[in-house]
């Protein structure tokens, strides 16, 4: 495409724009192809009675040759979209038919110039027409100077190089007249690419800082969720840390105040924890805390909440979930733990667990239900730990 003043495009942006004035460019000069039969009809109904049927026909074929191939050619642009890649090949294409277009209309004034008392009036006529043409082109060439110039160019250079020829003082005059009026022209055909272009790097740029603003707000959708996840989870084992937890045990105290809605707490703690770590090392350790922690999820239900309280130390919260209930999922959850080796390699090892189940109370708060699940959970360990207590 034509080049511009520099503004902040990347070349994939300038490639973009070129794009849309390309195409804008075929859409317009199919439009014009299906007006043009407008003009040409026009041009027949002045001078039909004065010009041989012959030459009228050769000239209406002539004329309307560029207008039927830019017509064929630019339906199956728009319906098939150009690889940008191939831009500048149909660009120049199309500079070339609509300057050839231009000449068969500037032909006009040697093909139906006749001599007699009004040829002058029949020459002013036709010259009319085509400097009304020419500025109808200048808004159907917009998206691309080039072709406007050599659309503009091409309708008025034939007759004023005829006129200048013919010599007559009122030619001459006129072929001054219409250069002017070329230049006129080509300076409005300018202004008009212009701004055409210029709305053109405008939706380029606005369409690149939406993408911006819209990966900007996904990044930010993104640390968002990620901080949340932090705020909540435990960041080694990936289950609910204690803050969350605390705040889903003041939940269910108001449930309970308000609705009575019953709710059980189990304190969880990994037996022998301590010499898993000093005999195997910590890594070994965080391992275990993983294994285990997946270990359990498999076997709460949906609306439970698990997470971990601190250290090897886990709590399990069972809403609307009464203290025999409560017990027969933490045995059958001892009984799963105990049954298999939670760790395969480096070498097998078997977990248990002690478990200490409280169910909320009238009168408690979160700090005294948490105290009589400790408790359970401590009579669990002096009782031999792998085992469940309820306080």
């Amino acid at each position: 495409m034509d080049k511009e003043k520099a503004v902040s495009l990347t070349q994939e942006d300038q490639l973009e724009v070129d794009t849309i004035c390309v195409t804008a460019l075929f859409e317009r000069a199919r439009k014009a192809t299906m007006l043009s039969p407008i003009g040409t009809g026009f041009v027949f109904w002045l001078i039909h009675d004065i010009v041989a049927a012959k030459l009228m026909l050769a000239w209406m074929i002539i004329n309307t040759l560029p207008d039927t191939i830019t017509f064929v050619l630019t339906s199956l642009l728009i319906k098939h979209p150009l690889p940008k890649q191939q831009i500048t090949y149909w660009l120049n294409l199309q500079i070339a038919l609509r300057s050839l277009q231009g000449l068969c209309w500037g032909s006009t004034v040697i093909f139906f110039h006749v001599v007699g008392p009004l040829s002058l009036v029949y020459d002013m006529t036709i010259l009319v027409v085509l400097v009304a043409v020419s500025a109808a082109g200048i808004v159907n060439t917009a998206p691309s100077f080039r072709t406007s110039f050599g659309f503009t160019f091409c309708v008025l250079i034939i007759p004023i190089c005829y006129y200048f020829w013919l010599g007559d003082p009122i030619y001459i005059k006129l072929a001054t007249g219409s250069t002017i009026l070329l230049l006129v022209i080509l300076q409005f055909g300018w202004d008009a690419y212009q701004q055409f272009v210029d709305g053109a790097k405008q939706l380029v740029l606005n369409r690149r800082i939406s993408l911006q603003l819209e990966m900007r707000n996904n990044e930010l959708d993104e640390l968002n969720r990620q901080l949340s996840i932090t705020a909540t989870h435990d960041s080694l084992t990936g289950l609910y840390n204690r803050l969350f937890i605390v705040d889903q045990l003041e939940q269910q105290l108001d449930l309970f105040e308000r609705h009575g809605n019953p709710c059980s707490i189990v304190m969880i703690d990994i037996d022998w924890f301590k010499l898993i770590n000093d005999q195997f090392g910590h890594v070994l350790g965080d391992e275990v805390l993983v294994a285990f922690s997946r270990r359990i999820e498999s076997q709460i239900r949906l609306g439970d909440t698990f997470g971990r309280h601190g250290g090897e130390e886990f709590l399990l919260v069972l809403p609307m979930t009464e203290l025999p209930a409560a017990l027969s999922l933490t045995q059958r959850i001892r009984d799963y733990l105990a049954s298999t080796p939670l760790l395969e390699f480096p070498r097998s090892l078997t977990i248990t667990a002690s478990f200490g189940i409280a169910q909320l109370k009238a009168n408690d708060s979160i700090d005294t239900w948490l105290i009589r699940a400790d408790q359970a959970l401590y009579r669990a360990k002096e009782n031999g730990r792998n085992c469940v207590m309820a306080d």
